[in-house]
């Protein structure tokens, strides 16, 4: 999803950094995902044409009676757009920790990992950090809502108490409603009893 912006936000700056734009020097160019993931973004005109770009560096020129594809190098949009690419946005990075069923207590893995995400975070440009609460599907949507803002909660207190400033983060709860790992309802499922940390 954040490379799907990026690649948005690079035919923007292409548009708006011509002095004299045409429908041909319109290029829109998808840029690969850090982890690997694949993903994709369809193109389209104000005539209605569209074309799908689902390939690391596919481009789509605009410019013509048709849409007009190719699939560019890595070498070649670094040095071609260089510029461009300087000035995007830092990426989110994120975070998991889990915790323990019913419990605001971190799992025995999630207690070895918070201090490394702690230091590393400490270091990371960030404006805002969100701290997401979630937890399985044993329970009632109220119990799991005010449970996964509880585990937030108690991952936010650990970041305050290490200097991160409260006004910088957002503590929110998404209770059973975005899981890890869908399940039926009333699963106990280790992997969705977690708060995420993201730094944006």
């Amino acid at each position: 999803m954040i490379r799907l912006a990026l690649a948005f936000l690079l035919a923007w700056l292409l548009a708006a950094c011509a002095a004299a734009p045409k429908p041909a020097s319109e290029r829109i160019v998808l840029l690969p995902n850090e982890d690997g993931r694949p993903s994709a973004v369809v193109v389209t005109r104000r005539d209605g044409k569209s074309v799908e770009l689902n390939r690391p560096y596919a481009a789509a020129m605009l410019g013509g009676a048709a849409i007009a594809t190719a699939t560019l190098s890595a070498a070649d949009v670094g040095s071609n757009y260089a510029a461009l690419l300087a000035v995007q946005p830092p990426r989110v990075k994120s975070y998991t920790l889990y915790f323990e069923y019913n419990r605001t207590a971190l799992t025995a893995d999630s207690q070895r990992e918070i201090e490394r995400i702690l230091v590393e975070a400490a270091v990371t440009p960030a404006a805002e950090i969100d701290v997401i609460g979630h937890t399985d599907t044993k329970g009632g949507l109220e119990f799991n809502d005010n449970l996964g803002r509880s585990r937030a909660q108690y991952v936010a207190g650990l970041m305050q108490q290490r200097g991160f400033e409260r006004a910088r983060l957002s503590v929110q709860s998404r209770g059973e409603r975005e899981p890890l790992v869908p399940t039926p309802d009333e699963t106990d499922e280790p992997r969705n009893r977690r708060v995420e940390i993201r730094l944006r």
